[in-house]
């Protein structure tokens, strides 16, 4: 794969198995011998910078992070590029959830610095955002506000039901937002015109001196759909969603319980590599 110099990974169902694991010592390999063919090993994630500072803390080679679906983007450690929801938003969305759709397992709010829950949710665990608070009041909110998370995963709702949901906000909010199916039974709601192949265009070309046809992307969900279609080449995991099967270039041999990511960026970019230097 020759023409390709970045490699843009998402995180949950992706590397992740789904007791949230990766080995970190493959991954931590890995990388330094991607490194070493100069390739850039990106993290495109919906998850906040907060949480993939945590997950990555092991892994000091990771140093360039499409977050929040690509609504914010940080370079060793600075936060280089951020889109945000006003509080007027906020507020009509919250509403809207309220009276529109069945009451929701969690409401969070991806925050500058932490992640913010609805007060009704102080009693539920929350182990997997590592810094969080509460509100009651949008309005006393001071941070920006980079994604709304909305989440039914008691319920398990199905991917259909909640696809239909993710319609519904883009039809009423159509300037204001853009929502998309996230797996795990929730949403993102995003400000309009974030999705994480501009993201991800906004790294590679204004930061990182590249284009996005030179990318190759994995993932496993409807939020990576505009990522897979528009890099060079898209992988989707062998566990991936209907969806975003359709629109991937190859499926991984292996899902994310059996290693398929790092098996497959093994495959493509490193035996080879090993077999010359060697």
């Amino acid at each position: 794969m020759g023409k390709y110099r970045f490699i843009a990974i998402d995180v949950d169902g992706t590397l992740l198995d789904d007791n949230d694991k990766f080995d970190v010592n493959r991954l931590n390999q890995d990388i330094e011998l991607l490194q070493r063919q100069n390739y850039h090993f990106i993290i495109a994630s919906g998850n906040s910078y907060d949480a993939l500072s945590t997950i990555f803390q092991p892994c000091p080679l990771v140093k360039e992070f499409v977050a929040e679906n690509g609504g914010r983007l940080i370079v060793n450690g600075k936060s280089v590029y951020g889109k945000t929801h006003s509080i007027a938003t906020l507020q009509q969305l919250y509403a809207f959830i309220k009276h529109t759709f069945p009451s929701p397992d969690i409401l969070s709010l991806s925050g500058e610095t932490q992640t913010i829950l609805a007060e009704q949710y102080r009693d539920v665990p929350v182990l997997f955002y590592p810094h969080h608070t509460y509100f009651s009041d949008l309005q006393k909110i001071t941070e920006p506000i980079y994604n709304l998370n909305v989440g039914w995963a008691k319920r398990k709702l199905s991917q259909a039901i909640i696809q239909g949901y993710v319609n519904q906000l883009n039809e009423q909010f159509p300037n204001l937002i853009q929502a998309t199916y996230s797996g795990a039974y929730g949403i993102d709601i995003l400000p309009a015109g974030v999705n994480k192949a501009l993201g991800l265009k906004r790294l590679v070309e204004n930061y990182l001196n590249g284009t996005l046809d030179q990318v190759v992307a994995f993932g496993d969900t409807s939020n990576d759909i505009e990522m897979l279609s528009e890099v060079g080449y898209g992988y989707a995991m062998k566990n991936a969603t209907a969806d975003l099967l359709k629109v991937a270039d190859k499926v991984t041999r292996y899902d994310n319980n059996h290693a398929g990511l790092l098996s497959e960026i093994e495959h493509q970019f490193i035996n080879r590599y090993k077999y010359y230097v060697n």
